[in-house]
């Protein structure tokens, strides 16, 4: 429970620190904003150094984790020089480097994206849905003499079961043809929801199908060997218990 609330948090605190990136990139960032984008940033550093601290395997934490990494680099501190030297080369390089940490930030969502997407098929689901949607466009504006901005915005809200009902077929084979529609809605948002259970369920035992995952290929490798082998693996297995 603890690590489903955690990856939710993290997921959360990367759109919102991506979207202030982008901002303070384009416009720049209010008062407010940045003190939040600043606390956001307090966390994330927080966040590694804590991961980093417990983790068995030191360097392997660090290959694997170095977008984190560079998604934790001081940027703002690049302004404060600037506001000393009052370079104009700095303030470009200090732009540059805000794309940085856009990337590295998109980059951590993205593969918890990827893995969403993978989950239960639900990439499959939504191709599918966005297929008929689609389809459903065309059928409008054939059917219905819809525009096409009328048939994809009435297509989009009938197949996530919104339905506003500002538009509404009027012929028969409109009628079918959002019936079809509402059936495939149904099954795209049940199918979500299942992905995100399964998601967060298949997160918390991720160390126990790895572990399980080793011991199957660790008995794999047993029955293959002969029995000559297998009785001396029993051996060195029980000569550590005699020496005790």
């Amino acid at each position: 429970m603890k690590k489903k609330i955690y990856n939710i948090t993290i997921c959360i605190l990367c759109v919102v620190s991506v979207t202030f990136a982008i901002i303070d990139f384009t416009k720049g960032l209010t008062t407010v904003q940045q003190w939040i984008d600043n606390i956001i940033y307090g966390i994330f550093v927080i966040d590694y150094i804590v991961r980093f601290l417990i983790s068995d395997d030191k360097k392997k934490f660090f290959k694997e984790n170095i977008f984190d990494l560079i998604a934790i680099i001081p940027f703002n501190s690049a302004f404060r020089i600037f506001r000393i030297l009052k370079f104009s080369k700095l303030l470009r390089f200090a732009k540059f480097t805000k794309l940085f940490r856009i990337g590295s930030l998109s980059a951590r969502m993205m593969t918890k994206v990827r893995r969403f997407m993978n989950t239960n098929g639900f990439k499959y689901v939504l191709m599918l849905s966005g297929a008929s949607i689609l389809s459903a466009t065309v059928g409008m504006m054939y059917f219905e003499h819809m525009k096409f901005a009328d048939a994809l915005w009435w297509s989009f809200v009938t197949a996530t079961t919104v339905g506003y009902g500002d538009l509404s077929p009027s012929t028969n084979a409109g009628r079918i043809i959002a019936s079809l529609l509402m059936i495939v809605g149904i099954g795209l948002i049940g199918s979500l929801t299942s992905s995100i259970t399964s998601f967060f369920l298949h997160t918390d035992e991720e160390p126990k199908k790895f572990s399980s995952d080793k011991v199957e290929m660790v008995l794999t490798m047993y029955e293959s060997l002969s029995d000559e082998e297998k009785q001396a693996v029993k051996q060195e297995l029980q000569e550590p218990t005699l020496n005790r």
